[in-house]
């Protein structure tokens, strides 16, 4: 992830990114005041405006930068080639260099890659420059999710997936390449995030974006929602069922067990009325 701000504030005039488009270095990404905001890769912004004349490691740091459109290689010191770059830089984006050709710090936005796609944008055209500007990231999209606390006992790195979703044209198939800690939320509930790589690259439109995730333990899997055991209950006739929290008046919901185990049940509900996330009763109520 890579949070792009211009030093310097101002009023965001134009926003030619959009989200879910790519951009290379040399973009112009949005424009502050009326001018250019240009996005460069290397790895610390300019911690000061640059002239001609100057030198240091930050010089080399921006002739790193202006590489495509340098001549000769980073020295450190800002000279005739230098200048050249960044005119030539300016020029290709369709603007005027700044007075003295300087490379300032409100113009040049420095990012890792060579390309990144952008995920949000915070400050409205028209609107005060908000940090960050443009949030972006320079690495293919990948999907995840949060899973209740026994959920996230079931799933396992290298577990294969299907992912579904309208944003991303069907399904595709990927891999768990991660399962996060458990966190307890507001609500109370803990919940680990699994991270899953696609197999395939998704496209930008999908970012940000609702997909379907279905873990493929095996050809044979069983499928159904986890409950804690002590949610389970028993009716006059001998059916099972569990309380589902919905608003401030508990429901019946009736479910199957199907397995039990570790202090949980496998269940399908017969009304289909639960889901996962879906909050229940434990113990005597």
């Amino acid at each position: 992830m890579t949070d792009l701000t211009p030093n310097g504030g101002g009023v965001v005039t134009g926003l030619p990114v959009a989200l879910g488009a790519q951009f290379t270095a040399g973009t112009v990404i949005a424009e502050v005041n009326d001018r250019p905001v240009i996005y460069l890769q290397g790895s610390i912004p300019l911690l000061r405006d640059l002239r001609p004349g100057d030198k240091g490691e930050d010089v080399r740091r921006l002739q790193e930068g202006l590489r495509p459109w340098l001549s000769g290689e980073p020295d450190g010191t800002w000279g005739t080639a230098t200048t050249r770059a960044l005119q030539a830089l300016y020029k290709a984006a369709g603007y005027v260099a700044p007075v003295d050709s300087a490379a300032l710090q409100a113009e040049l936005v420095f990012g890792a890659a060579a390309t990144a796609t952008v995920l949000s944008v915070a400050s409205p055209l028209g609107g005060a420059v908000e940090s960050p500007l443009i949030r972006a990231t320079t690495s293919d999209p990948t999907v995840t999710a949060e899973v209740a606390d026994a959920t996230s006992q079931l799933v396992h790195i290298g577990d294969r997936v299907s992912v579904t979703g309208s944003a991303i044209g069907g399904a595709q198939a990927g891999t768990i390449t991660a399962v996060g800690g458990l966190v307890t939320g507001d609500d109370g509930v803990s919940r680990a995030t699994v991270t899953v790589q696609p197999d395939v690259a998704l496209p930008a439109a999908a970012i940000d974006r609702k997909v379907e995730i279905t873990v493929l333990t095996g050809a044979d899997a069983e499928v159904g929602l986890i409950v804690p055991l002590s949610a389970i209950r028993s009716n006059a006739t001998g059916g099972t069922y569990v309380l589902h929290v919905h608003g401030e008046n508990p429901h019946r919901v009736m479910v199957t067990v199907e397995e039990t185990g570790g202090g949980q049940a496998r269940v399908t509900a017969s009304d289909g009325d639960l889901a996962v996330g879906d909050l229940v009763v434990l113990g005597v109520r």
